[in-house]
């Protein structure tokens, strides 16, 4: 157990913020830094300079080093909508003609074929934070014997909630997880739900939307992932709170959602570091709307 979960630190809206990732399949080995400097230049300040929420994931399958044809996964969603496409390249270069500006901003590109398959990413990246390997490669065994599409990767963001995994296409986050739930979540979520224990948050959703979608779910009992229809925020005059509006199937919701800062300072992950202090998300009200 790390010292994020000792000190008792909220996990819930501390996914990081991306509508559109971009998985490459790389054999390693993966630097800390990795993917920045693994890329071909071209390729890399392309990808820098898009305006939009963007994140590059290498990915690999558990034990195998040999790539022939490198896989690249797609994937988009807003939070209600979602698509993926995939395609087996011959090298790197191949992705330098993509619009990946117009791709952020989620226009479905002509790349390959549409994915349906659900798609799961495990983060192991141990030259990152040690805490990803040692607690991300249990997980990628238990999971590695389910007929799941399974996929070890680089750095998601959290290494102090790992171990960690995105399911794809929604960009969902789990966290702290061990064998068990891992399974469980991974079953939950190919059976339309979300398992709500060890949910951090949806990508695509700002962080204080990320605590409100949580909040709405348990608040209501509603686990399904599609039954997000829209999410509005706005600040709350002179407060510096945020109010966001949720609507689940026919259902809607506002929350008021607040940072605060916790008092336990702690190590952060697993490596050497001093004490870090760490801000969590506060649901200072929810209630429903009437139509």
């Amino acid at each position: 157990m790390n010292q994020s979960s000792l000190a008792g630190e909220a996990m819930v809206g501390r996914a990081g913020p991306t509508d559109c990732w971009i998985l490459i399949e790389h054999p390693g080995p993966w630097p800390a830094s990795a993917p920045d400097g693994e890329l071909p230049p071209s390729l890399s300040q392309t990808l820098d300079s898009v305006v939009g929420r963007l994140r590059v994931l290498f990915i690999r399958r558990p034990r195998s080093r040999q790539v022939a044809d490198p896989l690249c996964v797609i994937s988009w969603s807003d939070g209600t909508k979602h698509w993926m496409r995939e395609k087996r390249i011959q090298n790197y270069h191949e992705l330098d003609g993509l619009d990946f500006d117009s791709i952020a901003a989620g226009i479905e590109p002509d790349f390959g074929v549409a994915r349906t398959e659900a798609l799961v990413a495990v983060c192991t990246h141990g030259k990152k934070d040690a805490c990803c390997a040692e607690l991300g490669r249990p997980v990628l065994a238990a999971l590695t014997s389910t007929a799941d599409d399974v996929w070890e990767c680089t750095h998601v963001g959290g290494d102090r909630f790992a171990a960690n995994l995105v399911m794809f296409p929604h960009g969902l986050y789990f966290s702290r997880l061990g064998a068990d739930s891992a399974r469980q979540t991974v079953d939950d979520y190919r059976n339309g739900a979300i398992a709500l224990p060890h949910f951090r948050g949806r990508s695509a959703l700002s962080q204080p939307a990320q605590a409100a979608e949580h909040a709405v779910r348990d608040f209501t009992g509603i686990t399904r992932t599609d039954a997000l229809r829209e999410v509005v925020e706005c600040e709350v005059p002179n407060s510096g709170d945020r109010l966001v509006q949720i609507r689940l199937d026919s259902r809607r919701f506002g929350v008021v959602v607040r940072s605060e800062p916790q008092h336990e300072e702690f190590r952060h992950g697993c490596g050497a570091g001093g004490p870090v202090a760490w801000n969590r998300w506060v649901i200072v009200g929810l209630d429903e709307v009437p139509d």
